[in-house]
């Protein structure tokens, strides 16, 4: 056995919560906490295994730093095929996949690394931090457990389509694994129980709590395994008769009288070896087969099992400073990943004498089989034939059926492949006009044992035929029709046999029709060729394909041949719910769950109702030529390149929101960095890290964030040090955030001799900031974050009397009746003054002040009641 623990393999000291091997065995990532946001590493396992390569300087240790994630990182985990999906704190799930070029995934930058890897799908769905993520053994699934006390079941090959959505436990969902056939889905929970589902019909096969009853609550995860036999499930944080256990369930009646015994305290994370190993016993001719199990705890200790034996093969003790949160096998069975939060990962690497010798992946599918029976995948989805004779017998001849259509988030959903076609029993022959002659292929099945095979791989549904063979019946028939040869037809033709690549959303091809303008060397002049006007943005350009989801509804547009084809999908339909065709390339998409928007080369601007397909106002036609198009609900936001602005409220009743202009916000050399919406209210941000809202009632853009001013952000830095508290996430954070990463990491430093009147000024910005954005949320956190501040300072009585004067209301001279309002963003202010009359409780020095305003806070509410 040799133990590595590399010291370069740190998220700056700050905690990993997660570490997974690569399938090839060659890279590792972890995941955890950043600087500033969740943190993704993608690591080289070279370094960490050969000692020569580590001290090689040619030879990368990190390949890729990713930095997308809003909050901390909680769990990656890799699939078969090389994606890597992580989870976090922001509730988000991104899958990732290798791209060709070097340098940094990050959106906002990153350390530069020797790989690129992009974020092919972000799934929004889960309404709190996302806690652990398990991928199917046999198919493109991927389960997500949750703080909002639900399991999400994602199709891969289909993102961001929901198979299911299990909802039972009562608590923090903190734990998922798939048994090796994936004929169960089991999950932990805050709830002290554990629930296996059916991945047939995503019923609850079991609920076990009894070896749960004693634990208490827990701030760690409850990373859970099953076997690669498929017999045991182990699960994490059990008791069992008083002492900290991992439990052990049988899959034959959900038994759970075994455990495995010996940490001194809670169970953090269970993580099998994915293969069944063997050794040959002394005096025995056949090897004995079992399986291998790492069990990570939180007394800082890492124990290897062997079902074989009644005791560990190996306890490694106080092998971190803090909990062990996660582990992860390697591949082949003999390197052993863990993770903990005091920030560093260690390597164990065993010899085959010490584990023993790992079956091979054929012999272990023939376990399975023989255990299980013969797994069908059946459109990604898993069924165990748990009765062998049935492969016996020859289903009916399928007929084609039309395809239904069902809600994405419908639960619970199984997914079936669409029946094969029989073949044509004719074939068609033709003449063209040449003289050469045309014959119309037939469609011939492919023989049983490919389906078989191709039904392994989860592209579709194995059909059973007879081995008996008949004559062909095929009759051809002849015309004499003369036909014009269509060349263009031919190559743009596609082959409906043609299997699509695993984990793509591949929608079907349809023929578009030819534009029938009477002249096709005839350019039309559209307003973007106009010139004149200054450019505040880049004017868009047609693309050949645009993309959106909207809620349920995924919106794609196809330009071909100077038209753009409009198709609306609902859930995971492979027919579009309704489709158009316009008459100019499309520039733009932008949709929400109430519109959709398209920007045409013309300059028009066309909505659509997502579902019914039908125009709520005729196409807009802005300034042009346009830049950029947003929608959020049922407002719908252009920009043209000229800088002008317009939101209009789409609907029943269409109206305009907001008209103005954005040419004189950007500085020369600098574009925009993002733009949305929200309360109605246009939000810009640009590349010279300044950030700006259009306020509809004063009828001007306000300042909200400039990270390029040393004061302001000198302020914000030393404001954010010293009142420690979380930012909650808000549309000002959002954008601020941003600015932050645009201006790097490097602090100014302006020299000021008096800082705290600059600290007050920015904390009040903030809080006009929130008020202004209408985020009632941001707003009581920045006020409490001034009054903090203000309590801190000498000479600023007076600064505080001011606050709460205005939350007492008008029994003080400094808050005039006739403009005082009790609420503020929908909150009470007297609740308001009643929190901050708590944090002064918290400072002797402010008694006095307390004491005054707590009784006339008192007296007040006793004669309003």
């Amino acid at each position: 056995m040799r133990l590595v623990k590399p010291n370069w393999v740190i998220h700056d000291d700050n905690p990993i919560f997660s570490v997974d091997i690569h399938p090839d065995g060659k890279r590792f990532a972890t995941g955890g906490q950043g600087g500033d946001s969740g943190r993704v590493v993608i690591w080289n396992m070279e370094p960490v295994t050969d000692e020569a390569a580590e001290l090689d300087q040619n030879i990368p240790k990190m390949l890729c730093q990713i930095d997308n994630h809003l909050a901390c990182v909680n769990c990656v985990r890799w699939s078969s095929g090389g994606l890597l999906a992580s989870g976090g704190d922001d509730k988000l799930i991104m899958i990732w996949r290798l791209a060709g070029g070097g340098g940094g995934s990050s959106l906002f930058g990153g350390k530069a690394g020797v790989e690129t890897w992009r974020c092919v799908a972000t799934l929004r769905s889960h309404e709190g931090d996302v806690l652990d993520l398990a991928w199917a053994p046999h198919n493109p699934w991927l389960a997500s457990a949750s703080v909002d006390n639900s399991v999400i079941v994602w199709d891969a090959s289909k993102f961001p389509s929901i198979i299911a959505v299990l909802k039972g436990h009562t608590g923090l969902v903190k734990g998922v694994t798939w048994d090796p056939v994936g004929k169960y889905l089991a999950s932990q929970s805050d709830d002290k129980t554990l629930r296996v589902w059916r991945t047939t019909d995503w019923g609850e096969a079991a609920l076990i709590s009894e070896p749960f009853d004693e634990c208490g609550g827990t701030t760690h995860v409850l990373r859970l395994s099953w076997s690669p036999d498929g017999q045991y499930l182990v699960s994490a944080h059990a008791m069992n008769g008083g002492g900290p256990t991992a439990q052990i369930i049988e899959r034959d009646g959900w038994t759970q009288d075994k455990d495995f015994v010996g940490h001194r305290k809670a169970v953090t994370c269970v993580r099998f070896n994915g293969n069944i190993l063997q050794k040959k016993q002394p005096g025995s001719s056949k090897p004995q087969q079992y399986c291998c199990v790492a069990i990570g705890s939180r007394d800082r200790s890492l124990s290897v099992w062997l079902t074989c034996l009644k005791r560990p093969l190996v306890v490694v003790h106080e092998l971190f400073s803090n909990s062990v949160l996660d582990a992860s096998w390697s591949p082949c069975g003999m390197k052993l990943a863990a993770c903990s939060w005091d920030g560093t990962v260690v390597f164990i690497e065993f010899s085959q004498q010490e584990l023993g010798q790992p079956l091979d992946p054929a012999e272990q599918s023939i376990l399975h089989e023989r255990l299980y029976g013969k797994p069908l995948i059946q459109g990604g989805g898993c069924t165990v034939m748990e009765a062998p004779e049935l492969l016996n017998v020859k289903p009916p001849t399928p007929q084609p059926q039309p395809q239904s259509t069902k809600p994405v988030n419908s639960v619970p959903t199984v997914t079936t492949s669409t029946p094969v076609k029989a073949p044509i029993n004719k074939q068609i022959e033709t003449r063209t006009s040449d003289g050469r002659r045309r014959i119309t292929p037939m469609f011939i099945p492919p023989p049983s044992d490919i389906m078989d095979n191709t039904s392994g791989a989860g592209v579709g549904a194995p059909t059973f035929t007879s081995t008996s063979q008949t004559k062909s019946s095929i009759i051809i028939e002849k015309r004499d029709d003369i036909v014009t040869p269509n060349v263009s037809s031919a190559l743009n033709s596609t082959s409906s046999n043609t299997a699509a690549p695993n984990l793509t959303l591949k929608r079907r091809e349809q023929a578009t029709p030819k534009p029938h303008h009477s002249s096709q060397s005839k350019k039309i002049k559209f307003a973007s060729e106009r010139s004149g006007s200054q450019i505040f943005l880049p004017a868009l350009k047609p693309s050949s394909s645009l993309s959106q989801q909207a809620g349920h509804y995924a919106v794609t547009v196809k330009n071909s041949r100077g038209l753009a084809h409009l198709q609306v999908f609902r859930g995971t339909d492979s027919e579009p719910l309704w489709d158009l065709y316009l008459g100019y390339n499309a520039v733009a998409l932008a949709a929400s769950p109430a519109v959709i928007v398209l920007a045409l080369e013309d300059g028009s601007v066309h909505t659509f109702h997502p579902a019914k397909g039908t125009r709520p106002a005729p196409p807009l036609a802005p300034p042009a030529p346009l830049a950029r198009i947003h929608a959020v609900g049922c407002a719908v936001m252009v920009i043209s390149s000229c800088g002008a602005v317009r939101v209009w409220e789409i609907g029943n009743t269409c109206r305009l929101i907001v008209s103005t202009s954005a040419d004189h916000l950007a500085a020369p050399g600098t574009s925009l960095l993002s733009c949305t919406l929200y309360n109605g209210m246009p939000h810009l941000a640009f590349t010279n890290a300044r950030a700006y809202i259009y306020h509809k009632e004063m009828g001007t853009w306000l300042l909200i964030g400039d990270s390029q001013d040393p004061v302001w952000r000198w302020s914000a830095h030393n404001a954010s040090s010293s009142t420690g508290n979380r930012v909650p996430r808000g549309p000002l954070s959002t954008l601020q955030e941003g600015l932050h990463r645009t201006a790097g990491s490097t602090l100014p430093n302006p020299r000021l001799p008096h800082s705290a009147p600059c600290v007050v000024s920015y904390l009040e910005q903030q809080l006009l900031a929130s008020k202004a954005l209408g985020s009632a949320q941001e707003y009581n956190h920045w006020l409490m974050a001034l009054v903090s501040f203000l309590l801190t300072q000498d000479g600023l009585e007076k600064r505080l009397r001011l606050i709460l004067d205005e939350l007492m209301g008008p029994s003080h001279s400094s808050a005039i009746k006739s403009t005082w309002e009790p609420n503020i963003l929908g909150i009470k202010k007297h609740k308001l003054l009643e929190d901050v009359l708590g944090v002064l409780a918290k400072h002797l020095r402010w008694q006095r002040l307390y004491l005054e305003y707590s009784e006339q806070l008192t007296a007040i509410k006793s004669a309003s009641s």
